[in-house]
């Protein structure tokens, strides 16, 4: 144990020293930052417009709602944990998550808005205390497409190279996609997108810290990434 702490804490200092990932870090978690503070606006606003579209799911249809919020949370944090504890001793799997993490923020403010999506029949308030953090306790009805729940979890499974945990992220993904339509907490549309929409912003992270790459020296950390 005292060998990885000290082999990661060598690989942080490492990439710490290089140029390119100590702005690529600060850059990331700064925009996610901002993007978290907008978002608390954009959800008070996109809650209180009127009208919008109410799908026709006939997989809803056929579930009874019920409340398994814990279940949700408890895979949830499960595959959070998992991704800290790899990411101290990988900080080239942290840094790609981060960029990810921020294009999924971006696209999913982008098509809430475009689609503007009202809540499911039948929807039942998902005690989450994750997103209340974010949402400040506030549960928000109309982030729907896509879920962020599930998009958050597949880019993990694309930043990682561990099998054991892919194939647990992997149950965990699905488990979450199918609770959530148990819960009616999104249209089966949004859950199905989920993961193209992961998959797209981890291919920019990769795209974007590439780019990094090419524009700096020393950089044989962030090589790792791409």
């Amino acid at each position: 144990m005292l060998t990885n702490i000290n082999h990661g804490k060598q690989n942080w200092q490492d990439a710490w020293h290089n140029r390119a990932f100590r702005i690529n870090l600060i850059l990331g978690l700064v925009m996610i930052a901002a993007l978290l503070i907008f978002t608390y606006h954009f959800f008070y606003y996109i809650e209180h417009l009127k009208g919008g579209t109410t799908l026709n799911d006939w997989v809803l249809k056929k579930i009874p709602a019920a409340d398994v919020s814990w279940p949700i949370t408890l895979l949830e944090s499960s595959v959070i944990i998992i991704f800290l504890i790899r990411s101290v001793s990988n900080p080239n799997l942290f840094i790609t998550y981060i960029i990810g993490f921020v294009f999924i923020l971006f696209f999913r403010l982008i098509t809430i808005y475009i689609t503007q999506l009202n809540p499911p029949a039948g929807l039942i308030e998902l005690k989450d205390p994750i997103a209340g953090m974010v949402y400040k306790s506030a549960f928000i009805k109309r982030d729907l497409f896509f879920s962020g729940h599930v998009s958050i979890l597949c880019m993990f499974y694309l930043c990682s190279n561990n099998k054991i945990d892919k194939y647990y992220v992997v149950f965990a993904i699905i488990s979450v996609g199918m609770l959530l339509l148990v819960q009616h907490v999104h249209y089966t549309i949004d859950v199905i997108c989920a993961p193209f929409f992961s998959f797209g912003c981890f291919w920019l992270s990769k795209k974007f810290l590439r780019f990094r790459i090419s524009h700096s020296t020393a950089d044989t950390h962030l090589r790792k990434v791409a």
